[in-house]
């Protein structure tokens, strides 16, 4: 029996990566909070997918307690995704969209938004370790290859 691939059902780009958990974050009040030790790990590695047709941005928001903290703004194209890595206990995130005038865009329902998951128990070399949006948007293949690339093991 011959298949007939033309009308084979194509992959689901928004399907989570094979290992990649629903666990470590929390969607409230329209933001995402990143959560990494509610796994029991330190450091952590979130993907990140943008179920939009057009491109998310996600700004950190940093507490009056911590005035001095690095952002880790970032954003995610279209119908891509994107890989965290972080070792903070919370990280909290506002989404928005492009509109118009409005210089940081419209801010928008982060859990209708995004779709993310997390790899709890990475294996980091000494020198991957920290706090960084590990790549643009990718392809979710072109993702898990470009962290494998940098010596992360995600299991």
């Amino acid at each position: 029996m011959v298949a007939n691939l033309a009308f084979a059902v194509p992959d689901d780009v928004s399907k989570s990566p094979l290992g990649c958990r629903d666990q470590g974050y929390q969607f409230k009040l329209n933001t995402l909070a990143i959560l990494p030790t509610m796994t029991g790990d330190r450091q952590s590695l979130y993907f990140v997918f943008n179920r939009l047709n057009k491109p998310v941005h996600l700004y950190q928001m940093v507490s009056d307690n911590d005035p001095d903290g690095m952002y880790l703004n970032h954003s995610v194209n279209a119908q891509q995704w994107s890989v965290l890595s972080t070792n903070e206990k919370e990280l909290k995130y506002i989404c928005a969209v492009d509109e118009g005038t409005l210089r940081h865009g419209k801010v928008v329902d982060c859990s209708e938004s995004i779709k993310i998951c997390e790899f709890a128990r990475v294996k980091f070399g000494l020198n991957n370790r920290g706090n960084y949006w590990f790549l643009n948007s990718n392809t979710r293949n072109g993702a898990l290859s470009d962290v494998t690339h940098y010596g992360i093991i995600a299991r």
